[in-house]
């Protein structure tokens, strides 16, 4: 990537570019742009100090314009502006021409500081911004009037000794990095997306079962928002609530132990059971979280005990329902659809229908929710049901989607939006056929994937079933969720 001044050359060009809907959707000017009007801003910004305009050109090809405004020398701050050549806009242009232009503030203009504001809901470009190091620094309400309506704006922030480990592309697959900060909190963001070829389909498959907390899974993401909510809010202990190999239990247990925060599990099944087996229960175990054993009509009074207690010792615990059913769960897997939506913005790739293994309902209600703040609500999101029957199913999944809805200020009833299919209960939790399990080692054997028989194997079996005898058409993704710690037991 080439960066250099604007010259009066490229001026038809930015006219052009300025007037094409792709790229005014998420600009702030008064259309439309003319060629005389851009070439009397031209002649006035010659000799401006405060205020540096660049092209970017790739293969000979002219591909962005951007620059710096209000340059202020004694405080080494500037502020960002970028737009791409709408005819080649996801092909992650945008994002290579922003890393080359904070490299050359940094590095050849002697700048501390690079901020820029974006529309709040212009997804697209704050992921990419953050994935380059910036920091969300405010939030401005009704700050701006584009294309006729009133947007929230934000403000973003990064700093010249961030940038050594930040200006580096990263894989492009593969994003680890530490989306938000401050003086206290580093949050993880994990995004995997591969294609598999399976019974001459080509299924997209989201890798949560590898995401980097031991155990991985769906309640590893989860987890992590968990983690930050909880920092946020100044907790020191938790409690929670599952079954003997809960990959939840698992997940929430190695959160706290690295904080060292105080952690009970309630957990509905025996002692002699939990003591005996391995996979989640033994890291349980090895993290000295509190344990007790009651029937499944006692959870709540001893999980509200587990409260009283901690807090009479001066902790400030946090509960979380079972399964992660509180909103930093579902916040969660509204972020990893943030992470999905820019996945298909630089691959040039769209989901027509979602599968996953549903339990608890709160990883089904995330994306149907995340799916709508994106811009995708025509994707169809599938969850075959490891546990509950239909009507329970979809009634705690519709609720908390329209919890989670209504927090986003979306307004819009989930009540007869839940595809949930139970075809594949085969009698229940933990339940499967020898059928199956056949099935499932051979798709093992040819790609590698590594199913349990509880939730993902379950989740994964039931999608290809309903493909084949229903002749979906389309892209076809399937999201991971993990609970691979079962097969361990």
């Amino acid at each position: 990537m080439k960066i250099r001044n604007i010259e009066e050359q490229d001026l038809q060009a930015r006219v052009d570019w300025m007037n094409d809907s792709r790229v005014n959707a998420t600009l702030n000017i008064q259309l439309p742009v003319t060629i005389e009007s851009t070439v009397n801003w031209y002649h006035r910004i010659q000799g401006n100090k405060t205020r540096r305009d660049f092209s970017f050109e790739k293969d000979g090809q002219l591909v962005a314009m951007g620059g710096f405004t209000d340059i202020d020398d004694k405080a080494r701050k500037a502020e960002l502006y970028i737009f791409v050549n709408p005819v080649l806009q996801g092909k992650g242009l945008g994002m290579e021409s922003v890393r080359v232009m904070c490299q050359y503030g940094f590095e050849q203009m002697g700048l501390q500081k690079i901020c820029l504001y974006t529309n709040s809901d212009n997804l697209a470009a704050r992921h990419i911004y953050e994935k380059i190091g910036f920091v969300l620094e405010g939030f401005m309400r009704k700050e701006i009037i584009n294309n006729g309506k009133i947007k929230d704006r934000c403000y973003y922030g990064l700093y010249n000794e961030k940038v050594k480990d930040k200006i580096l592309p990263p894989p492009l697959l593969i994003t680890f990095v530490n989306i938000l900060k401050n003086n206290r909190i580093q949050r993880e963001s994990f995004f995997l997306c591969q294609d598999f070829q399976v019974d001459n389909r080509t299924i997209k498959v989201v890798r949560d079962d590898i995401f980097p907390f031991i155990g991985g899974g769906s309640k590893a993401r989860k987890a992590i928002a968990y983690e930050q909510y909880l920092k946020e809010h100044e907790y020191n202990a938790v409690v929670t609530t599952g079954g003997i190999q809960s990959n939840h239990n698992r997940a929430i247990a190695l959160m706290a132990a690295r904080n060292g925060w105080k952690c009970h599990l309630v957990y509905h099944g025996t002692e002699e059971r939990f003591n005996s087996e391995k996979g989640n229960a033994l890291l349980v175990r090895l993290t000295g979280a509190s344990v007790e054993f009651v029937e499944a009509s006692g959870i709540s009074k001893a999980m509200n005990d587990a409260m009283e207690r901690f807090t009479r010792q001066k902790c400030k615990p946090f509960y979380v329902t079972g399964g992660g059913h509180d909103l930093p769960g579902g916040i969660a897997f509204i972020d990893a659809v943030k992470e999905l939506y820019q996945y298909g913005v630089v691959n040039n790739y769209k989901p027509d229908y979602i599968f996953h293994a549903s339990g608890t309902g709160s990883t089904q209600a995330g994306i149907m929710v995340g799916l709508d703040l994106v811009g995708w609500s025509d994707v169809k999101v599938v969850g075959i049901s490891v546990a509950r029957q239909e009507e329970r199913g979809k009634q705690i999944i519709a609720e908390f989607a329209n919890r989670l809805g209504s927090y986003y200020g979306l307004g819009k009833d989930y009540t007869n939006e839940v595809l949930f299919n139970t075809d594949y209960l085969y009698g229940g939790y933990e339940c499967y056929t020898h059928e199956m399990k056949d099935y499932l080692q051979k798709v093992m054997l040819h790609t590698g994937l590594i199913f349990d028989m509880t939730y993902s194997g379950k989740g994964f079996y039931g999608m290809m079933d309903v493909i084949k005898h229903h002749g979906l058409e389309g892209n076809i993704l399937f999201w991971h969720t993990g609970g691979l710690m079962n097969m361990q037991k």
